[in-house]
Parts: C-alpha cells; structure tokens; sequence
C-alpha cells in the first residue's frame, strides 16, 4: 500500500506547484491523510505478525504436547500388543496339548476296542471250533454204533473165529484181543457219514426246500439251491458265503475229502452253448469261494453240465429252479 500512496504524492506535489493554496492545504490534509493510513496499516500488519507468531507458538506447543500423547498411546499399544501375543502364543500352546492328550487318549481307546474285538472274534471261533468238534464226535460215535451194528452176530450166539471151531472171541482189552481192521471201503463210508452228519447240522438252519442231502456210498452229493448261493444267478451272495464258509470247514475236517462242484441251468433259452457256458461260471464262482475259505485247491474240481442233467422235466418257474441248482459231489480217497 506504501508504494501505491507514494507516487500518489508526488502526483500532488506536482499539481500543488499549479493550484491555490485552497487546493494545497486540501491536499495537505489529504497527505496527512494517507499518512495516517499509512501507519494504520503498518501497525495492524506488525500486529498480525506478532499475533501469527504467537499463534504459531502456541501450535508447536500443542503439536508437541500431543505427539507426545501419541508417542505414550503408541507405548502402550505396544505394550498391549505383546501381552496380547503371549497370551495367544500360550494359548495355542494350551490347545496343542490338549489335542495331544486327546489323540493319545482316544488312539488306546481304539486300541482297547480293537483288542477287544479280536478277542471276542478269537473265542468265537473257539467256541465255533468246539461245537464243530462236539458234533464231529457225536457223529463218529454214531457212526462207529453202527458199524458196530452191522457187524454183530445175529442170534446172540457167539461167533466163530475163523478157522477154528466153538473157539470165544477175546473181550475188548484182553490179552491177545485183536480190535477189527476197517477196509478201504469201509473207512471212506464211515468218513462219508460223518461228513453227511456235520453237512447236515450246518444246513439245518436254512429252509429245508433250499438244500438237498444224497448218501450214495461212497460219496454224497449236496444239491444247492439257486436261492442258497445267488440273488442274480450268478454272483455268490452274503447268504451263499455264509453256506460255503461253512461247507469249506467241513471239508477241512476231512483231509482225505474231496469235492466236484458241478453246475447245472434250465432249459428256458434252449441255447447248449450257452447253458454250459452259464453253468461253468457258476461252478467255478462257488469253488473260488471254497478255495478262499480254505479248502486245498487240489480237492477241488469243477464241472458243468448244462441243462443235459435236469431233475424235473416241467417247464414252470419252480421246475427250472430246480434245475438251476449247483451240487457238491464229496468223494473221500480210499486208503
């Protein structure tokens, strides 16, 4: 504003040089005027300043005051921040052991368990073991009673020795008693019995419709029904598994056993071929499943014969299924 009020001045001066004094003095008090201006202006702006400066002041104050409350708050969120920390990392600490003492605790309650289970397994087959046992012996004594039967004398009279005339035969356990020797023949029908007597046990818990026992001598043939085996025809079933686990530890009771799984179908398609090739896979399903319950895979044959053996010759649902059977024809080596 000085620079602007100065030249202003001059300006003045100038035509005061040319006016009346009425104009001069006019021009005067105008000078004085702007003068006065002048220093009014000065002094507000000095004022301002000094205002700024003290206001200016007074912020550093402040400023410094509350980075210091900032620096405090920043302390102590730090602080905070590392309880914080340790509180988390003990925590986690907490919960690994206790998932530890878990896992540990539940795997020996799961050992427990699994060895319970075995053992509950382990005498179920003990007492499986001994009632098979218990049977067997029944069976041989029973077959021995009738051995024995047939080999009685008739008449009550007592026999003859051979050779020899009106001579006693010794009793049982004295000096010289000489027990009677079995044949060959002999010894494989008693094995048959016994073998028939345990099939028969076995299968009693089944329909009696669904199976069916022939004693031919010297081997006996088990006819199995295609509902005892098989719900497609084909595939052996959880109940047929059962059957044939059964079956297969019989003929492990008889090591001198031997079995023919024979296949058989109906007529309904009429196609040879095909029939055969049907009964083939089933016979060779049940042995399989014979030889994975062990039964020695040399004992066991298979054979397949169509629809060429048939028992019934009818054509209604119940004589094909009939027909459809599988037979286990068990033979015992004669020795």
């Amino acid at each position: 504003m000085r620079q602007l009020l100065i030249p202003a001045l001059f300006l003045a001066l100038a035509a005061a040089a040319c006016v009346p004094r009425e104009q001069y003095q006019a021009l005067e008090v105008e000078r004085n005027y702007y003068r006065n201006q002048i220093a009014l202006a000065d002094s507000l702006a000095d004022q301002q300043a000094i205002s700024s400066y003290d206001e200016v002041g007074d912020s550093g104050a402040e400023l410094t005051r509350r980075i210091r409350q900032v620096e405090a708050l920043t302390a102590t969120n730090v602080s905070l921040n590392n309880s914080y920390q340790a509180l988390k990392t003990r925590y986690e600490e907490l919960l690994s052991q206790s998932q530890s003492l878990l896992t540990t605790s539940g795997n020996e309650v799961s050992d427990l368990q699994a060895s319970l289970a075995e053992r509950t397994t382990a005498i179920s087959q003990r007492e499986e073991e001994l009632r098979a046992l218990e049977v067997d012996l029944m069976a041989r004594e029973e077959a021995i009673a009738r051995i024995e039967g047939d080999y009685a004398p008739a008449g009550g009279g007592a026999p003859q020795s051979y050779g020899s005339a009106g001579s006693a035969p010794q009793p049982y356990g004295a000096a010289g008693y000489q027990p009677t020797t079995l044949s060959a023949g002999q010894n494989a029908a008693l094995q048959i019995n016994e073998i028939q007597n345990d099939v028969s046990s076995l299968l009693g818990a089944y329909p009696a419709g669904g199976y069916r026992l022939t004693n031919e001598g010297n081997q006996l043939r088990v006819s199995l029904n295609p509902s005892m085996l098989t719900d497609d025809g084909f595939t052996v079933s959880r109940t047929g598994q059962r059957v044939l686990q059964s079956l297969a530890g019989v003929l492990r009771n008889h090591p001198a056993a031997e079995v023919s799984v024979i296949g058989h179908t109906g007529n309904a398609g009429g196609n040879a071929l095909r029939a055969y090739e049907d009964s083939s896979d089933k016979a060779i399903n049940v042995a399989q499943q014979l030889i994975t319950f062990g039964v020695n895979p040399r004992k066991v044959t298979v054979a397949a014969k169509g629809f060429y053996d048939p028992v019934s010759n009818g054509i209604s649902q119940a004589d094909q299924t009939a027909n459809q059977r599988t037979e286990l024809l068990i033979s015992v080596f004669e020795y």
